[in-house]
Parts: C-alpha cells; structure tokens; sequence
C-alpha cells in the first residue's frame, strides 16, 4: 500500500472513536519497529520526526528510509514531519517524501499562527501533502489551553487537516499526573469536523487515554515514556543476564528492535480499544 498522509487515515479514527499512535522516531531501528508492529497489529500509524532532531540525523534520512520501507508495507503509514518550525525545513521535508507536516507557530501571535499556518498549506495541499497545526501552547510548565473561541476561525481561514490542542498535556516525561480538560476536548471537537491532535502523549494511565479518545482525540503523539521503558529494559538485560562483548553488537541491535516493537503494540492495542 502506497504511503498515506494524515487526512486518509485520521477522519476514519474520528468517526470510529479510536486514535492513530504517532511514534516518534530518533533512529532508523525505531523506523523499523514501529512498522514490525502496525503490520503485527494490522492498524495505520503514523512515523514522526521532528524538525529539532535534524542535527542528529538528517531530516531528508529519515524520511526516505521511513518512505521506502512504508512503501513495502501493506498497512497504511503516514511520514510526517512533527513541530516543524521553519518554512525550508517542512519544504525539504515534503521534497524527501514525508506525507504529512505540522507547522508550529503556536508561541506566536494568534494571526502570525494563522499566517504561517496559510503559507505552510498553500504549499503543502497542492502537492497532496496533509498539514496539522497547533492553537494553544503545549509546553511543560506552561498552562495556556486552546481558546475555544478561536477554534473555528482558525480552522476555517487556516484549512488545516488536523488540529493540536492544548488541554493540560506537556512534553517530556510526566513527574506526576496531568490534569486534563476533558470537556475542553469535547467542545472543540463539537466546534470543528478535521481531528484533534494531543501532544505529550505518553506515560499517562490507560484510563486517560480512554477518555481522551472518547472526547474526540484522533493522534496522539508517543515517545518519551516508551524510550525510557525500553532504556530500562535494555539495562536491566545487561545487568542480568547478557554478556558485554563486541562481538555480540548485533544482539544488542536485536534486542532493542524487539522491545520497541512490544511497547508499540501494547500502544497501537490501547489507542484501539
């Protein structure tokens, strides 16, 4: 199946009342695991990369070996370039075959935010490139929730496909609970048809994601819990019971692939109850 952008997979979850999990990537063996489980679970999800790791390893790297793998796959995945920042860094994106962008601009002013979000899909759309941007700001430490009163406008002169909201999430790893809007999630979710997107999506209790997604919740974003459970278990495997030898990189590689893809899975599973 031919690579999918947000807007051939995201209006399905909606209707179904599920979520599409975006993993985000860091590496290309978290690439691999996170199509390994989507083909083991039969369901869509969506690869992401953000604009800020394009120091650690290209942008346009990611996205065409994303894109050729996603390619041979017979499951729907989207490439998508998360938290981009810049007009050149989503245009070379879309030039090295992601599917789908979110333009950032949501620290700037609420016409700025629309402005920028315009020029991003004025570019993207023609090419069949799906666009997803950010009204409120979804910082740690930071509680500025979605204006509900903006939402429509901003969707409306925007044309975006999907929308990030700001309902009491951040990034990162939680130290405690987040408490969240619900009803927040519900009203915007009444206020536009396109779906909503939650940022800093991971480690959260299964019953937040329940009712997250019953809201009206379409993509969650998911990294920073993952990572550290499968940092933990690697440690926990060296310290036990595997051997330190160059020799034996290999099995290390090994062994990281098949802990991503059992974390992916327990998530693609939970976002579909």
């Amino acid at each position: 199946m031919p690579l999918v952008s947000l807007k051939e997979i995201l209006p399905d979850a909606r209707k179904n009342n599920v979520a599409v999990p975006a993993f985000n990537v860091v590496k290309f063996e978290m690439i691999i695991a996170a199509i390994s489980a989507a083909e083991l679970e039969k369901s869509p999800i969506i690869i992401e990369y953000t604009e800020g790791d394009d120091k650690r390893i290209s942008l346009e790297l990611i996205g065409k070996f994303a894109n050729y793998l996603a390619n041979k796959s017979p499951i729907p995945i989207c490439v998508h370039l998360d938290h981009g920042m810049t007009f050149d860094a989503i245009k070379r994106a879309v030039d090295s075959g992601y599917t789908s962008v979110m333009i950032d601009a949501s620290s700037l002013s609420f016409e700025t935010n629309i402005s920028e979000a315009q020029k991003i899909v004025n570019h993207c759309k023609p090419l069949g490139i799906s666009v997803e941007a950010e009204l409120g700001r979804i910082e740690k430490g930071l509680e500025n929730y979605t204006d509900l009163s903006l939402v429509k406008r901003f969707v409306e002169e925007t044309d975006i496909d999907a929308l990030a909201i700001s309902f009491g999430t951040e990034h990162g790893v939680y130290k405690k609970e987040p408490q969240l809007d619900y009803d927040l999630i519900n009203k915007v979710c009444c206020e536009v048809s396109i779906p909503l997107v939650m940022h800093g999506g991971s480690g959260i209790n299964r019953e937040v994601y329940i009712n997250v997604i019953k809201n009206g919740v379409s993509k969650i974003n998911y990294y920073s819990a993952m990572s550290n459970k499968v940092l933990n278990k690697i440690i926990n495997k060296l310290e036990t019971d595997f051997e330190i030898d160059n020799r034996y990189l290999q099995d290390f590689v090994d062994m990281e692939l098949t802990y991503f893809i059992e974390e992916m899975r327990e998530v693609i599973k939970l976002f579909n109850n």
